[in-house]
């Protein structure tokens, strides 16, 4: 008797499969890349918890073996305090974040909201922006003693300074970082909102259901994986992440964990304890790796919550009637706070000599000399080229690797899976400070024995962002995944086709709109990463957010906002690029 295992050929005769099939030797190669991105470096991290370095690299020969970061890290009082600190900033943040991310999801992708692919481009495009400069421009609009508002405040309404808005408190970081979090939740969340098949919305309705009943028991949980997924994913975004905690929160005497790591292993003055970074790193990896868990109850019975079928279907958008010009009035205000408010800040700062508050006399300074100087530069040139070789690089090799363990985890029993997701989750939990330590270390090590030199090349960097990335790729690959009926794939297994063939001809199509979403979003969160790339680079290497970076730390404001400026645009056309592709997606756009 035949089995599934096999298939008919002309004639009659069964041919049998080989017992290696293309998935057993995809997650034999999947495993192996992951082992070799993560393990190094999470090995790395353990090891730097029991060095005392004094100042030095953990492994340098002057280091020693100890046991006495522990109980200095657990053993503070101070510890407990980040903590409570850490939640607070981060349950603030998400909540927010999550609250706008998930409305505008929904307003663009399934009502007929006007102006809604423009808002798409416009809340993408504040990607662009690295956090640190989110962070500074907030910063320069809401400082309590200089900041635009509150100097407009004062001069309309007579309040005393400073204030009467104060960014240094903990719901100024949320604020910031609750904007801040909204362009990649909408990535996250944005595909799983286009692909709901409508019927089972209409069936609620058809039953006497109410709008809002319907949204609760109908929608809501068909998009449990990609909220969950994206909610997970989050989370750690906000613990680990250091821009906005550092820019406003170490200001505003608020420190969060991140600070605390970043603190250790970048002093003001005193020497390097990385040592110490590296447990707290170890304890922030434990708080993170607890939202995994719920994940995996969730995502392991993923079939619940497929709605994409072999039946044809097209999504139809709700009429909004008379609330289309307040939902147009919300995407226009959240454009205002996250894309509009930072990049005409960059602006003017580029247009000046020095930053100063608009005026008659700054209005009189206004000069583009910056863009001449950056143009003429020649590591302008050599940054753009290697921002576009390295975005396009970890883009592509991630969003690949993230589909291929998405799928294994979704639909396969494999023993691997939990090593697997296990794998592919731990690097976000990791500050890329860490990472970029730890890739260091490795490959200072590794690179004589190598056939060519990894260290000091852009491809160190982009195995770094890789190992960062993976983690993105895959949790939002898995809840597109998740959405789609096995019966798909069983009925191109029964008819004989090759499991390449059915991911080609059936899986990649159907998931194209979460795969161009985190292809967008990886491409993004290249181009803005700071840390990596300063960590790992060098002349040759640097990059915009390098260039950015070193425009700044020279109190160069408008140089800094010329390169910023440069880099919006480039997300603003990959923006453009990426939506018109998404919308030539075929039926899973109305």
């Amino acid at each position: 008797m035949s089995t599934a295992a096999d298939a008919a050929e002309p004639g009659g005769r069964i041919r049998r499969r080989s017992p290696i099939t293309g998935r057993t030797v995809a997650t034999a190669v999947v495993l192996g890349v992951l082992i070799y991105l993560i393990i190094g470096p999470l090995v790395m991290l353990f090891l730097s918890t029991f060095r005392d370095s004094h100042g030095a690299l953990p492994f340098s020969p002057i280091a020693t073996w100890t046991l006495d970061n522990y109980p200095a890290v657990l053993g503070r009082e101070s510890t407990w305090r980040l903590l409570i600190n850490t939640f607070g900033f981060s349950l603030g943040a998400l909540f927010l974040g999550f609250t706008v991310a998930c409305m505008l999801a929904w307003l663009t992708e399934r009502t007929n909201m006007p102006f809604r692919n423009v808002l798409f481009v416009a809340v993408v495009a504040s990607l662009g922006i690295p956090n640190v400069i989110i962070g500074i421009a907030w910063d320069l609009v809401l400082n309590p003693v200089n900041g635009l508002v509150n100097v407009f405040l004062r001069q309309t309404f007579g309040f005393a300074r400073p204030g009467p808005i104060d960014l240094y408190t903990l719901p100024g970081m949320i604020f910031v970082q609750g904007i801040s979090l909204v362009p990649i939740t909408y990535l996250l969340v944005s595909a799983a909102f286009r692909a709901i098949d409508v019927s089972m919305e209409d069936a609620g309705a058809a039953a006497g259901a109410p709008f809002r009943t319907v949204m609760r028991r109908v929608t809501l949980p068909l998009l449990t994986p990609a909220l969950l997924s994206a909610f997970v994913y989050q989370f750690v975004t906000v613990v680990e992440s250091f821009d906005i905690p550092l820019v406003i929160g170490i200001r505003a005497g608020i420190p969060v964990l991140s600070t605390q790591i970043y603190v250790q292993a970048h002093p003001a003055s005193g020497l390097p304890e990385y040592g110490l970074a590296s447990t707290y790193s170890l304890f922030l990896l434990a708080i993170a790796l607890g939202p995994l868990v719920l994940y995996n109850r969730i995502i392991s019975k993923s079939e619940r919550y497929a709605t994409i079928t072999g039946r044809g279907y097209t999504p139809r958008r709700i009429d909004l009637g008379v609330w289309k010009v307040p939902a147009a009035l919300f995407g226009l205000g959240f454009v205002i706070l996250s894309f509009v408010t930072p990049a005409l800040t960059l602006f003017w700062a580029s247009i000046q000599p020095f930053y100063a508050l608009p005026s008659a006399e700054s209005f009189a300074r206004i000069t583009f000399a910056a863009y001449g100087e950056v143009f003429r530069n020649p590591a302008t040139l050599r940054a753009i080229t290697n921002t576009l070789v390295l975005a396009v690089s970890v883009a592509t090799g991630t969003l690949i690797l993230g589909t291929l363990v998405s799928w294994i985890l979704v639909r396969t029993k494999s023993r691997a899976r939990v090593l697997l997701d296990l794998l592919a989750f731990l690097p976000h939990a990791m500050p890329g400070v860490i990472i970029g330590l730890s890739i260091l270390l490795i490959y200072l090590i590794m690179d004589r024995a190598l056939p060519f030199p990894v260290y000091g090349t852009l491809l160190i960097i982009i195995i770094a962002q890789s190992t960062q990335y993976v983690s993105l790729a895959t949790r939002l690959m898995s809840a597109g995944i998740a959405q789609i009926k096995l019966e798909l794939e069983e009925a191109a297994d029964i008819s004989g086709a090759s499991w390449g063939a059915t991911v080609r001809r059936v899986l990649l199509p159907l998931i194209r709109p979460a795969f161009i979403n985190g292809y967008l979003l990886v491409f993004l969160g290249s181009i803005k990463n700071l840390t990596l790339p300063l960590i790992l680079g060098t002349p040759q290497t640097v990059v915009l957010s390098t260039l950015v970076f070193g425009f700044w730390d020279k109190a160069d404001t408008a140089s800094t906002g010329a390169v910023g400026i440069l880099a919006l645009g480039i997300t603003v056309v990959m923006s453009i690029f990426l939506r018109r592709a998404t919308l030539r997606g075929g039926t899973l756009i109305a």
